[in-house]
């Protein structure tokens, strides 16, 4: 069965618009990624000052580093009353022992 021409019209208009919200919604910082750099065992995070995004960038790091079988260390946190910039860096376990002592 063929589509009249104003459902199609219809459809591709809600086909657009799906497309752009999903866009729009991946591109933006709703994702949660908020890692600026990696170099090596080191991560750097820029994001908003929010509990909530912390916990996004600790996660990220954690998740990061076990992929590595490794352990992730918060090196630095240094915020304003907007946005922080925060450093993970991953460690061996063994050297986690030695840090802690």
């Amino acid at each position: 069965m063929r589509m009249r021409p104003s459902r199609r019209l219809q459809a591709a208009r809600r086909l657009f618009l799906t497309g752009m919200l999903v866009l729009t919604a991946g591109g933006s910082n709703c994702t949660g990624n908020y890692r600026v750099t990696s170099a090596g065992n080191l991560f750097t995070y820029e994001r908003p000052f929010t509990d909530a995004s912390a916990e996004v960038v600790r996660t990220d790091a954690d998740t990061l580093c076990r992929d590595r079988r490794m352990v992730a260390i918060r090196v630095s946190d240094v915020c304003d009353m907007t946005r922080c910039f925060t450093n993970y860096q991953c460690v061996g376990k063994e050297e986690v022992q030695q840090l802690v002592r």
